[in-house]
């Protein structure tokens, strides 16, 4: 048994992964599997729970506009077995433990590489280096859902008939925050459906028994809180025009959720802008009202940082930047070091290809960085597209993703950033297709055609593990809108192509009145863990 206050090395994780892989056999879960479907197929057979989930849904305004698409339907909450979790989580120990490896090997001068110029000092980089090496950060994975010896285009029925059991591999990883706020709403409301009264959404505690829903808030509640127990000052969630961010739902229901724990503390979600300095401690200025702040959680990503650099520099307003790289160059606004901005290009895409290079791991697809050489063999036998999907090294969610691209689509994304190419796998139904109008095999492929693995970061409020990120909860995220034509629902008059099943939401839009409401990329919802 490793020490609790000591991370494992890359060696220990893989004897970690390989104990978890050996302590379920074949029939164990096969077993597993099939208490799992038989539990999703009983509630996709009971149309009044589901009415009743996405009328509480659309009452609670969670169908919300997203990445322009239209509105965001939210997946059906699945089950799964219990073992996919447990094999996932040893994976990402062993994804992590490679990350240490590299930052032990190659000095802070890592996260100065992988960061954008001018974006981490030498004293944040000495300090994040250190922190990364000794805790986990918040770490999320998307994980594509098959059967272990089922082929393309199962449907539920002859998946569950076959006696197959699931497996899964990770198609990306990162570190973020999670969802919490979203998922949180979304427990509530399954248990006011009647159908998950009974539900587990989290691991086993350290004494093999379930968080209950107040102890999950308990614990996630320490995290948020890490670091302002001697403090007066305000929390802030530090995101780009947050009010027209896809994920101010999320923020909005994780304030409303903290605030209620915490009433003399403000709990604040503001632009950059909305910020200044003043002798040398953070201040807010917003809507008339002004005040300190002592803790920061960057939820700016990528792509938006990238959009307003440019922005602001157009406006002339280059001491915003600057104050917002003030904000992440100052150690005492970071008692959590994974909420920085660096945790976002610590772990990212690419993070998958060492991953598959390992003999010993079977959960990474093979993964690769498209190179010169990779493009003249595409250009020399372009069916090698058939077989592999493309995606952006720091693109968020759907964004570039790209199913079987035609040789123009990737040398256009090879031309503009780096492109990683990744073998193409193929989800496996684990709830019946409760919409008749899909009948392609890939869209019936299941509303849990990916997980998203949720962990937070190691954190001293967790004695049991202090150094190690916990697995808050796993979520169901189901793809809707496909950039293939020919993927397509019938009698759509857009044209849309669909991948994964959106059935639960598409067959009771007319009866709960929000036909009107269009639909977006993506779902997700919290995944239940038969225990």
């Amino acid at each position: 048994m490793n020490n609790p206050n000591t991370l494992p090395d890359l060696d220990q994780t893989l004897d970690e992964l390989e104990k978890v892989e050996k302590s379920y056999d074949e029939g164990q879960r096969i077993a597993q599997t099939k208490r799992a479907l038989d539990i999703n197929e009983k509630i996709a057979g009971n149309r009044q729970v589901i009415e009743s989930y996405y009328k509480a849904l659309a009452e609670e305004e969670l169908f919300v506009e997203i990445y322009g698409h239209g509105e965001y339907p939210w997946a059906l909450p699945v089950h799964l077995p219990p073992y996919l979790i447990e094999i996932l989580l040893a994976s990402a120990r062993v994804m992590l433990a490679q990350v240490r490896q590299q930052l032990h090997s190659k000095g802070p001068d890592y996260l100065l590489r992988r960061m954008p110029d001018g974006w981490l000092t030498d004293e944040m980089a000495e300090i994040l280096h250190r922190y990364f090496q000794t805790f986990e950060p918040d770490l999320a994975f998307d994980v594509l859902v098959y059967g272990a010896n089922s082929e393309r285009g199962m449907t539920f029925n002859e998946f569950k008939a076959s006696g197959d059991h699931l497996y899964a591999k990770m198609l990306e990883a990162q570190s973020v925050d999670t969802y919490y706020g979203w998922m949180r709403k979304c427990i509530q409301l399954a248990r006011q459906s009647g159908a998950f009264d009974d539900a587990v959404f989290t691991m086993l505690t350290s004494d093999d028994r379930p968080f209950t829903d107040s102890e999950l808030d308990a614990h996630v509640l320490e995290t948020y809180m890490d670091g302002l127990a001697d403090k007066q000052g305000g929390l802030l969630f530090l995101e780009i025009d947050p009010e027209n961010q896809p994920s101010f739902k999320n923020l909005a229901l994780t304030k409303s959720f903290l605030s209620a724990e915490n009433m003399e503390r403000e709990i604040l979600i503001l632009d950059p802008q909305d910020l200044h300095f003043q002798n040398g401690q953070l201040y807010y200025r917003h809507e008339g009202q002004t005040g300190p702040l002592d803790k920061v959680i960057s939820r700016i990503v990528y792509a938006d940082l990238e959009k307003y650099i440019k922005k602001m520099e157009a406006a002339q307003k280059s001491d915003v930047i600057k104050q917002l790289q003030k904000i992440y160059a100052t150690p005492s606004l970071w008692p959590d070091l994974s909420k920085h901005l660096a945790g976002f290009y610590l772990i990212d895409k690419s993070s998958l290809t060492d991953l598959a290079l390992l003999n010993r791991v079977g959960v990474a697809p093979k993964t690769w960085t498209i190179s010169d050489s990779h493009i003249a063999a595409y250009r020399k036998e372009p069916d090698l597209l058939n077989q592999m999907a493309i995606k952006p090294l720091h693109g968020m969610s759907s964004k570039g993703v790209m199913v079987t691209p035609g040789l123009a689509d990737l040398e256009k994304s090879y031309a503009q950033e780096t492109t990683l190419g990744q073998e193409l796998l193929w989800a496996t139904p684990v709830m019946p297709n409760i919409n008749r109008e899909l009948t392609d095999p890939d869209a019936m492929a299941g509303i849990c055609s990916e997980t998203r693995l949720q962990l937070h970061a190691g954190t001293l409020v967790a004695p049991s593990s202090p150094h190690q990120a916990r697995c808050i909860m796993a979520i169901s995220r189901s793809h809707y809108t496909s950039k293939d034509p020919g993927r397509k629902i019938k009698d759509d008059n857009e044209g849309r192509g669909w991948f994964s099943n959106m059935g639960a939401i598409l067959a009771v839009k007319k009866e709960l009145g929000i036909i009107g409401k269009r639909d977006a990329g993506l779902g997700m919802s919290p995944i239940c863990w038969t225990i």
